[in-house]
């Protein structure tokens, strides 16, 4: 997949009439991938290139001034659409021309003028231009007088339940995965930078791979059961999301504490395998839920404790088959 930032990349990106969709895509869930899988669909029929425009950062970033965590960062949503078939990408840096832009302006010089689309397609209710205030309607007048066909796709609810990346992220920050996968249609995953820790996790027997994930969503404090797919191979992991209160307890972490460990760490051990991942990004697949975060008398007990972890989730490894 060819990831090509701004307009001007666009315009210079050597696209024949291609088939293009719009939206900020968080979470890639289950509405967004019928949009995108359409795109490619139609793309390929047509012998064209399918094309998703997004944006570097959460629009309400620039709005209101406060973006919500994201359910995927852009590393993340640029992943999942290259494992959807997509041919191009296009970033946007959502600043203050774009938000003022009136939207018969937007729709002419993005999809006539910079892509040359021969083919628009929107997810439902899908708003654009300044205020929102661009529809499918906005769009069908632009493309009759540029020359490009407009199409707006039925809405797509799941349990009855309509669709929406903040619904999604209620549900993982009240810990209900299996909902939340199911509106996404996939297991709920993070993306995050392998980042140096102290080793703390290595001195107790299990050394783990300390992430940076990047303003995603996480859900509440506790280990789970997980995979991480490196390369072709997915290797099964107990994740902890969490602040260490056996560490700080029991005065491992120094008098350091307050500048390193204040906030909350997510870290996965990896299964039968010893790897250095420093600086690689890692996609994990959260599978099941092992325990709540818990405070234990020494480092002997949790160590203990972890060793069950890892025994519980292989024996829950057993038992089920858990889908990538």
């Amino acid at each position: 997949m060819i990831v090509l930032d701004g307009m001007a990349a666009a315009a210079a990106g050597g696209l024949h009439h291609p088939v293009v969709t719009l939206g900020v895509f968080d979470g890639v869930h289950i509405g967004h991938r019928f949009v995108l899988e359409h795109v490619v669909s139609l793309a390929r029929e047509r012998l064209s290139q399918s094309v998703v425009v997004t944006f570097a950062r959460h629009p309400r970033a620039l709005i209101t001034g406060s973006a919500p965590m994201l359910l995927t960062a852009l590393p993340h949503r640029l992943k999942l659409f290259e494992q959807l078939g997509l041919d191009v990408t296009v970033v946007l840096p959502f600043n203050d021309e774009l938000r003022h832009m009136k939207p018969t302006v937007f729709a002419q010089r993005l999809f006539h003028e910079t892509l040359g689309a021969a083919h628009v397609v929107l997810g439902y209710n899908n708003r654009f231009g300044a205020g929102g205030c661009g529809d499918f309607a906005t769009l069908k007048a632009v493309g009759e007088r540029c020359g490009f066909t407009a199409q707006e796709l039925a809405e797509v609810r799941v349990g009855g339940q309509a669709l929406s990346s903040t619904r999604i992220r209620e549900l993982i920050l009240a810990g209900d995965l299996e909902s939340a996968s199911m509106m996404l249609g996939r297991p709920f995953s993070v993306i995050g930078t392998v980042i140096h820790g102290a080793g703390r996790g290595r001195t107790l027997g299990f050394p783990t791979a300390n992430l940076d994930l990047h303003h995603e969503v996480r859900p509440p404090r506790g280990v789970y059961g997980c995979s991480v797919t490196l390369g072709s191979v997915r290797i099964f992991g107990v994740l902890n999301i969490g602040v260490r209160p056996t560490l700080v307890s029991s005065g491992v972490v120094g008098t350091e504490w307050s500048e390193r460990d204040a906030h909350e760490h997510v870290e996965v051990h990896l299964l039968d395998t010893q790897m250095d991942l420093y600086g690689q990004d890692l996609e994990v697949l959260f599978l099941t839920r092992l325990r709540d975060e818990q405070r234990f008398v020494d480092t002997n007990a949790l160590s203990q404790q972890i060793a069950k972890d890892i025994s519980d989730f292989r024996a829950w490894i057993g038992v089920r088959a858990p889908r990538s």
